[in-house]
C-alpha cells in the first residue's frame, strides 16, 4: 500500500505500508478498541462500531491480487491531494 500527500506548496510525501502490517495494525485496533472501548464517548462508539477490524484485517489479504488499484483519491479546497495505492 502506498499513501501519497501533497500539499499546495509543492511538498510532497510517500509512505509505503507492507500489506501485511496493514493487516497486523487492524488486529490490533480491534483488540485495543476492546480493552479501552469505556474511555469513548458515545460518538466515537457509534463510529467505531461501524467497522469490524478482523473482517478488515481478512479483506486485506484478498486485495493482494488488485495491486494498482486506487483506494482513496481526495483533493481538498486548499489544493492538497491525499492518494492511497494498492
Amino acid at each position: 500500500m502506498r499513501i501519497y500527500i501533497r500539499e499546495k506548496n509543492g511538498k510532497s510525501f510517500f509512505i509505503p505500508i507492507p500489506l501485511s502490517i496493514a493487516s497486523l495494525g487492524c488486529r490490533i485496533a480491534s483488540y485495543a478498541i476492546e480493552k479501552s472501548g469505556k474511555n469513548l464517548n458515545q460518538q466515537q462508539r457509534d463510529i467505531i462500531d461501524c467497522i469490524d477490524f478482523n473482517e478488515l484485517a481478512k479483506s486485506i489479504k484478498y486485495l493482494r491480487g488488485y495491486r494498482g488499484l486506487k483506494l482513496v483519491e481526495v483533493t481538498s479546497a486548499d489544493g492538497d491531494e491525499v492518494t492511497i495505492t494498492l
